[in-house]
């Protein structure tokens, strides 16, 4: 009886393309006490330098694991060898914009850890808030992939053995963290069940933390925090070394929103930065009402509203406004959105921290012929507007008025289609 083999093709998801490449670099961004990171690969043909391949992956460290994977090969003299080198620079420019957190080289066994750590959450067994046959098909694509990947590093010698956890959650943290930032995260990744980093981040036991009452309403996204420093006198545990911090905090889990109030304290002297939390105390827990969490998460939305000619729909090129130069028209059900995002995480390190304080601004190009520039802060609003009525689009747009409200209507804007500003708002108001 004849014995066939298949021979997978070039093509094939199934083909290693890894092991006719070598391995020379590993990027990746300081962002995983956001809790994502984002990794880019590149290997060269041993053969032909000029030949490369790439894997691009976005890392999810809450509900699934990994929630992006893409790969490219990049060879000389191809027709579409320009074309899939800006697909690169594209793709990976869309990540490290939009997380805050600027990328740096890593090692191959850094690389891996980082993945095995996210794939452990990548299985079809765990519970999530959303997921589809399509994620799961995606989900089982990358893992193939990846192990494709690590058969290649293997017979080179490499895998993730080397390297540690907490060895690769250093490699791609922020260090130098302030007060404020140290407490954010660290109830940041704690109420999102992001236990490792949050262990990173502290003094006291992944058990212990696992049993937290912050824990109880499962995954949650922390949407404020409000964190007041206590005097020496209002510090139970009276020690020089010790700083005592009362927060309250707004989360939101899949079945709510929830309020709490804790003290922390953190260990060092005042000025000390990278300190750790050593202790932790929860007050008070208790869910919101729909009316109750908007108070808590309110926001004023400043906005101006611009008439565009039809002329300049047909090709409108956000980048010609100096604000929106890196922001990627994404579409809505009412036309495109550009969303600008601050450079760093610097938010975090702030006494009151917002969830949404990580972007700048929106824009919003209506199926109408509106463009629609909203902030939550009026100096940036303003740096906005002007960078619009100075830009090459001046002689194709006309203000038609600015506003400050108290109630948002910037998300039905972007997601009703057809809808104008007025439809929404009183033009006195």
């Amino acid at each position: 009886m004849s014995r066939f083999t298949v021979i997978e093709g070039r093509q094939s998801p199934h083909y290693n393309h890894f092991a006719e490449y070598e391995l020379a670099s590993c990027r990746a961004t300081k962002t995983r006490l956001m809790g994502v990171v984002a990794i880019k690969t590149m290997w060269k043909s041993p053969d032909n330098p000029s030949r490369r391949y790439y894997q691009i992956m976005h890392l999810d460290y809450s509900e699934y694991g990994i929630d992006e994977y893409l790969e490219f090969e990049c060879i000389p003299g191809n027709d579409n060898y320009a074309e899939v080198k800006e697909a690169v620079k594209e793709n990976w420019n869309s990540f490290i914009t939009s997380m805050g957190g600027a990328p740096v080289n890593i090692k191959p066994a850094c690389m891996l850890r980082l993945i095995d750590s996210a794939l452990e959450l990548a299985g079809d067994n765990i519970a999530r808030e959303y997921d589809t046959d399509e994620n799961r098909e995606f989900r089982q694509f990358a893992n193939e992939r990846l192990d494709l990947m690590r058969a290649a590093l293997k017979d080179r010698g490499i895998s993730s053995d080397e390297c540690n956890v907490y060895e690769a959650l250093d490699a791609v943290c922020e260090s130098e963290l302030g007060q404020y930032a140290t407490i954010n995260y660290f109830l940041m990744r704690l109420v999102d069940r992001d236990f490792e980093a949050a262990t990173f981040l502290s003094e006291i036991p992944e058990e212990t933390l696992r049993e937290s009452p912050l824990t109880a309403p499962g995954i949650q996204t922390l949407m404020r925090n409000s964190i007041t420093r206590e005097s020496k006198k209002d510090n139970p545990k009276r020690n020089d070394k010790l700083r005592m911090y009362t927060c309250r905090l707004t989360t939101l889990a899949a079945n709510g929103y929830y309020h709490a109030a804790l003290s922390i304290w953190l260990d060092g002297g005042r000025t000390s930065r990278d300190a750790l939390v050593m202790d932790m105390e929860v007050g008070s827990i208790m869910s919101l009402s729909g009316y109750e969490s908007a108070v808590q998460i309110a926001q004023p939305e400043y906005i101006t509203v611009f008439d565009c000619k039809d002329s300049m729909l047909k090709g409108f090129d956000g980048r010609q406004i100096s604000p929106m130069a890196s922001a990627l028209p994404t579409p809505c059900e009412n036309g495109w959105l550009f969303t600008m995002y601050n450079k760093t995480n610097a938010h975090v390190e702030r006494s009151e921290y917002r969830m949404g304080d990580d972007v700048y601004g929106y824009a919003l190009l209506s199926i109408g012929g509106e463009l629609i520039l909203m902030s939550h802060d009026l100096s940036r609003i303003t740096v906005m507007d002007d960078a619009t009525l100075f830009s090459i689009y001046s002689p194709f747009i006309t203000a038609k008025g600015r506003y400050r409200l108290d109630n948002p209507v910037f998300h039905t804007l972007c997601h009703t289609p057809g809808i104008y500003f007025d439809d929404l708002v009183e033009p006195d108001e």
